[in-house]
């Protein structure tokens, strides 16, 4: 009101930092959301389903004696994991008045339509990390791709939210076992080597190709591992080059990276009923049914370590070629009874994943 502001606030313009404009402190940097996009993104072109295709039996044949009969019956051996497609956006509304009279010219230090758009894909971006280590065959979450708590499971045990997964990709996984199992490790104590150890190793199939190449954690997770056993020359720093400097350490010739939207205490504690981004992306998939970052099987200063084989055919990123859906901008649109437009950030995109060559574990605590 004007018989507030003094003489200082009258005669004076604002300062505003111009470099940078407006300081984050909302969003955090992904690994492995960085990782799919650069690493692992496969182009989809279209079709009414992603469909990957396995084997899940060998041929018959054993040593023989000479004049035996051969078994020559036919058997299937390959079946194939169906996944839809699944949609995400992020709305940018205005007001004209704001961004066409108000918000313009060399007064305005921060361009309003640029930072909000700008802020879109990066909520775009949070929202798919957080929800990669979501699933989407269960209650609340069928909007949701099909992520990592649903892929890698074995039916029977349960994942780091408590749910446990007997059909993924559309097949019964024990109609297909072991081929589409890949068993959850409740650590339920402090993390020890040979625990990462056998677990990499229960993901190993060969050399190479067939072996964990990431492995993620959180922050904590990551002070853990590297407070317990770099003294041992067991894990050594490394740079994660793929764009970005991710810093990491190596295990067995796979990297381990940290970030916060990995599932942890940060996440299921406190902070996971409060963190903003986690709280809007979840109420507004599920309708409101869930309004904080669940607890799941983890305790309160449990972390979750994710081995991972992020390889193509192993680990696929999918995400639609089209202009719009592939991540772009659906232009502005006005309403019908007011000054408001409102845009969108629109992606298309779903991940596969062959689950017997990943593992979680999750609730270590030291």
């Amino acid at each position: 009101m004007p018989d507030t502001a003094d003489q200082i606030t009258v005669t004076t313009r604002r300062y505003i930092e111009m470099n940078p404009q407006v300081v984050d402190n909302i969003f955090n940097q992904d690994p492995l959301n960085y990782y799919l996009r650069e690493t692992l993104n496969e182009s989809f072109t279209g079709g009414s389903l992603i469909q990957e295709d396995f084997l899940y039996q060998g041929m018959i044949g054993a040593p023989y004696l000479k004049g035996k009969n051969f078994n020559i019956a036919q058997r299937q051996i390959e079946q194939g994991l169906q996944f839809n497609l699944k949609f995400s956006q992020v709305s940018v509304p205005f007001y004209q008045e704001d961004i066409q009279v108000i918000n313009k010219g060399p007064l305005a230090a921060v361009k309003l339509i640029k930072e909000r758009v700008d802020a879109a894909y990066m909520t775009l971006g949070a929202n798919t990390s957080l929800l990669t280590y979501f699933p989407s065959n269960v209650l609340n979450y069928t909007p949701n791709i099909n992520g990592l708590a649903e892929a890698l499971n074995d039916g029977s045990t349960q994942s780091w939210d408590g749910n446990t997964y007997t059909t993924y990709g559309g097949l019964t996984r024990a109609t297909y076992s072991p081929s589409l199992n890949s068993v959850p490790v409740n650590v339920n104590g402090p993390i020890s080597y040979n625990a990462i150890d056998l677990q990499y190793y229960n993901a190993f199939f060969g050399s190479g190709t067939y072996e964990p190449n990431l492995l993620v954690t959180t922050p904590k997770g990551f002070s853990y591992i590297k407070s317990n056993f770099q003294t041992q020359q067991r894990f050594q720093d490394v740079n994660l080059n793929f764009g970005v400097g991710f810093r990491g350490m190596t295990f067995n010739g796979a990297t381990v990276v940290a970030g916060r939207y990995v599932p942890g205490s940060y996440l299921t504690g406190s902070a996971g009923a409060a963190d903003p981004i986690a709280v809007q992306v979840l109420t507004e998939m599920t309708g409101g049914a869930v309004t904080a970052y669940p607890t799941g099987n983890i305790s309160t200063n449990g972390e979750t370590l994710w081995i991972l084989n992020a390889r193509r055919p192993f680990m696929n990123y999918y995400v639609s070629n089209d202009g719009m859906f592939g991540g772009g901008f659906r232009d502005f649109v006005p309403a019908a009874n007011n000054t408001t437009i409102v845009g969108q950030v629109l992606l298309a995109h779903q991940i596969t994943i062959n689950p017997r060559y990943h593992i979680q574990m999750y609730n270590f605590t030291s």
